[in-house]
């Protein structure tokens, strides 16, 4: 989550300096202009914040969709925007992939175990 607060953060920076950059070439004063055009300030705010929304929707429904894998499992987990898995903490205080943990519906080979076929 913390990607994501960081890619919010840089999409306000980012319309920030465009409207200084603005401000810059018409030669009208910064304050001036927000208060003039406040609500299309907040707009382009919404929009970049929708924008940001929906590049890292794939992200945090990984990052939902983990968490609450690990309050069913009573486990510590986190997801891994940088490696794209979900990870659990072991004892040892390290974090390993949950696929590649045993006694867990999906084998380390990331087939389901009770699939039909086997049992036939």
């Amino acid at each position: 989550m913390i990607w994501f607060a960081l890619f919010q953060l840089l999409g306000f920076i980012a319309l920030i300096v465009l409207i200084v950059l603005y401000c810059r070439i018409r030669k009208v004063g910064f304050w001036s202009l927000i208060w003039q055009h406040l609500k299309w300030f907040f707009a382009a705010a919404v929009v970049i914040f929708i924008i940001i929304s929906i590049i890292c929707w794939r992200p945090l429904y990984s990052t939902t969709q983990c968490y609450f894998r690990g309050v069913s499992m009573h486990a510590d987990t986190k997801y891994s925007w940088y490696l794209g898995e979900c990870q659990f903490k072991t004892s040892s205080g390290s974090y390993v992939p949950l696929t590649r943990g045993r006694g867990i519906p999906e084998g380390h080979d990331n087939q389901l175990l009770d699939d039909p076929q086997d049992i036939y």
